[in-house]
């Protein structure tokens, strides 16, 4: 197989290296079996447009809805890891690792001391509440639906309710993409607090916000490739190899 690897983000580096060592063939975008474009949000360059086959196999990110016009209209099939279960798992817990090593490197106190609330118990979630009890911390989740709430077990609240539980935790760990934490939210927090916001736009609280409120509040996108970029390119290459046949 001739693959082509767009950018040259550590986690790409580590990708050719994983191709290299099971057989591909690295190539150009002219020339190429398969594509893998940047994550988690691919572009389709111009140059790409015009440079790509009919029924080229690309394996990309989120893409525009322009985007997904253009390779419909020139037959290309696309592979989109972030659509497939197996591979968010292993990028939920890749996320749910960094997140913790962030906030061990950046609290006073050692996590077994410190009250964690999670907010949403969707895959990150799940990992980070699992990750935080393992070490010996009180991990409070803010979940909507009921059936979340009883899956995470003790210290579980509605999120409507979770002003009551911010004037005690340590560390806040946003995983809901929408406005959980509103400016009266941010005005009942702990002021020694750590938030960590992992979701994606519009986020859970204004970072700006935040900051002007005094509170230590950081955006931490991208996890994976900035704190295990090798393990997240294995993940990736792991993807490539059950979910791409080439002819």
């Amino acid at each position: 197989m001739r693959i082509w690897i767009e950018g040259n983000a550590e986690t790409n580096q580590f990708l050719r290296k994983k191709c290299t060592e099971n057989g591909m063939v690295l190539s150009t975008p002219a020339a190429c079996d398969l594509a893998v474009l940047q994550f988690p949000y691919s572009t389709i360059s111009e140059e790409l447009k015009d440079t790509f086959p009919d029924g080229q196999k690309i394996v990309c990110g989120m893409i525009s809805e322009e985007a997904n016009r253009i390779a419909g209209e020139k037959n290309w099939r696309l592979f989109q890891p972030l659509k497939e279960e197996t591979y968010l798992t292993e990028n939920a817990r890749l996320t749910a690792e960094g997140a913790v090593s962030i906030a061990m490197s950046k609290m006073s106190i050692a996590i077994r001391d410190a009250v964690c609330t999670v907010i949403g118990y969707g895959r990150i979630g799940k990992e980070l509440t699992r990750i935080l009890r393992s070490l010996g911390a009180e991990v409070i989740v803010a979940a909507r639906r009921k059936e979340s709430r009883e899956e995470a077990g003790e210290n579980s609240v509605p999120l409507n309710r979770i002003q009551s539980v911010l004037r005690r935790s340590d560390l806040i760990l946003n995983t809901i993409p929408s406005r959980v934490l509103s400016e009266s939210g941010l005005f009942c927090t702990k002021n020694t607090a750590f938030l960590i916001e992992l979701a994606s736009k519009p986020y859970g609280f204004d970072m700006q916000q935040a900051k002007k409120l005094g509170l230590h509040a950081s955006l931490e996108s991208g996890i994976p490739g900035r704190y295990c970029p090798q393990s997240a390119a294995a993940a990736l290459f792991r993807y490539i190899e059950r979910s791409v046949q080439i002819e």
